[in-house]
């Protein structure tokens, strides 16, 4: 049985978030943990001791006051989480956890077998990028493979595998599988954007014969275009399926991040994405 972990602001939660994460972990059939969490680096530096000498009283106990109130919003949320998962039936474990939210989640997610994560989920108070910069630096670095949720998420008919016969992209397949074989049997295309002239499949034959144990009926499509060109327009029709996505290794946001093609593909993307690395 397959371990869980959802991540969800402990101060901005609300209860349609729950949706898309009973609906995958009941697809898998998991032991789910929903994390409550609460970003410390978001705190104001007034709160900080070394800053506080000095401060106008007034001020403050204006930041007293609004940290007293984060920690009421979050007690209430939580208890709010834990009475709707009883009235849904949805079983799982919940707790709290305070620190650096992308530091949290990355260590939490070497235990985990899937790890799921809003697309919009960001907490710093300052405007943030799309995909925000909490999501990318988990993406980047997480120890288990991510479901990345869509803002509006329908149920998923489907799996798109992209793939360009490199490592990675095999790995993120070979993942996905594992986790989701019954997605696979349902229905499955492999996605190849014909690149540089080569307008064959690398190693089709092999990857024909992997799949196959999995669904004999799988699709395979080349495209031609900008990788992120031609995928975005393929998956503007897809987006009842989920697409998986091999990320370059153990590597910072330098390698797969800094990519134009990345970057534009998961901020335009409206489906589900499924990205891991070895």
């Amino acid at each position: 049985m397959k371990k869980i972990l959802a991540v969800i602001d402990a101060t901005n939660y609300k209860e349609e978030q729950l949706d898309a994460i009973e609906y995958v972990s009941g697809i898998l059939k998991g032991n789910l943990t929903i994390v409550m969490l609460e970003d410390v680096n978001s705190i104001t530096p007034l709160m900080a001791p070394d800053f506080a000498t000095g401060v106008p009283a007034r001020y403050y106990e204006i930041v007293i006051k609004a940290s007293e109130e984060k920690g009421r919003i979050i007690k209430e949320n939580t208890a709010a989480l834990r009475k709707i998962c009883t009235e849904r039936g949805l079983t799982c474990a919940i707790h709290s956890d305070r620190g650096s939210a992308a530091e949290e989640i990355i260590l939490e997610s070497r235990f985990a077998d899937l790890l799921l994560l809003g697309k919009e989920l960001s907490f710093p108070f300052l405007f943030d990028t799309e995909p925000t910069g909490f999501v990318k630096n988990v993406l980047a670095n997480a120890q288990c493979p991510v479901f990345v949720i869509p803002e509006n998420m329908s149920v998923v008919n489907g799996v798109i595998f992209s793939y360009n016969g490199t490592f990675s992209s095999m790995y993120a397949i070979k993942a996905f599988a594992g986790i989701f074989p019954e997605l696979v049997a349902k229905n499955a295309t492999v996605v190849y954007v014909c690149e540089k002239g080569h307008d064959t499949i690398p190693h089709e034959k092999l990857l024909k014969e992997y799949l196959d144990s999995y669904n004999k009926n799988i699709t395979y499509k080349i495209l031609s275009d900008k990788a992120d060109i031609a995928l975005q327009a393929y998956l503007e029709q897809k987006q009842d399926h989920i697409t998986t996505f091999g990320a370059y290794g153990r590597s910072r946001l330098s390698r797969f991040f800094n990519s134009s093609s990345a970057e534009n593909i998961l901020r335009m993307m409206q489906g589900p994405l499924f990205i891991t690395h070895p």
